[in-house]
């Protein structure tokens, strides 16, 4: 026998599950970081950039017709049959 109790044999299967282990935790790690949906940093830069561009558009659209969103809403409703506003 090995002096301390240590065998080579021993010394391989913690190193094997060592491995193993940070295997898991790195593909733990690309999983959080490549998730798409949910609460999630990607979803949320997304979400507001699909915003800001909306408002965009609504403001664009404002200054050229004159017409204000409340009233662009409306209309799109109207159009869409959805509701009919007097607009």
């Amino acid at each position: 026998d090995t002096p301390g109790g240590v065998t080579v044999e021993y010394q391989r299967k913690v190193a094997k599950e060592l491995i193993q282990y940070f295997k898991e935790k790195e593909y733990e790690k690309q999983v959080l970081e490549n998730q798409a949906f949910g609460w999630v940093k990607k979803a949320e830069i997304s979400n507001g950039r699909w915003v800001m561009f909306g408002l965009l558009v609504g403001m664009m659209t404002e200054y050229a017709t004159g017409k204000s969103f409340t009233d662009q809403v409306a209309i799109t409703l109207t159009y869409m049959g959805f509701a009919n506003f007097d607009v």
